[in-house]
């Protein structure tokens, strides 16, 4: 088993067990990420799993195919590419503890399958398919980093930013320990482990939260903007 992996991203190695967020404001620049992790997980014989909000899965695959035979892994099980709603919203509602156990399932599947030794998953947020309580899936995303320590995996997440608005930017700077910031992958200094999110939640918020959050703003801008 691989100690990195490659993202097909700009040469971008990520390591088991990664949780990793990047922005996004079109399809062009979603799939300038998307296609090319899923292009390399692929040859790397890794399972691939895509979770897209606003998009027809056929259109991921046809993109997908003017780089390797999308239909044929599709076919093989290798890679599944989902509707946001058939991951998110199976009850009915979306729930961070509902999505987690999903996603639990579907890695014991892959485990227990024998054939893949690592599983890659994206993510792709838009709020066209799902509208999420936005804090319901900060906690979703606060609980993925419980949860990935558990299998062997790394799991991207891309947000529209377009749709979300920049006010996400520190929350998601919150729960993903590192960032894909200018064709880069940036390791995240305010990054919040889940327990003291919840600390912190609890407490409730004061001028010091406000002065972090500030500071972790003006960070992501002058990692964005090259400033630092």
């Amino acid at each position: 088993m691989p100690d990195a992996l490659d993202l097909g991203v700009t040469g971008i190695e990520a390591a088991l067990g990664d949780h990793i967020c990047g922005l996004f404001s079109n399809q062009l620049q979603r799939d300038q990420i998307l296609l090319p992790f899923l292009e390399a997980g692929l040859a790397a014989g890794d399972k691939c799993i895509c979770v897209v909000d606003g998009t027809d899965p056929k259109e991921v695959l046809a993109a997908l195919q003017t780089r390797v035979d999308a239909a044929e892994f599709a076919a093989n099980k290798q890679l599944e590419v989902i509707r946001a709603p058939d991951m998110y919203l199976r009850s009915g509602g979306f729930s961070a503890g509902e999505v987690i156990s999903s996603w639990k399932a579907a890695m014991s599947d892959v485990m227990y399958d024998g054939r893949f030794d690592v599983v890659r998953a994206v993510e792709t947020w838009s709020r066209r398919d799902v509208v999420p309580d936005m804090d319901e899936l900060m906690m979703l995303e606060s609980q993925m980093n419980q949860f990935l320590p558990l299998f062997p995996q790394v799991v991207v997440c891309l947000y529209d930013i377009d749709r979300f608005g920049s006010g996400i930017i520190v929350n998601l700077l919150k729960t993903h320990p590192r960032m894909l910031i200018g064709g880069m992958l940036v390791e995240n200094p305010y990054y919040t482990s889940p327990d003291e999110l919840l600390n912190r939640a609890e407490r409730g918020g004061s001028e010091t939260a406000d002065a972090e959050i500030n500071e972790a703003a003006k960070w992501y801008f002058d990692e964005t903007t090259g400033s630092n």
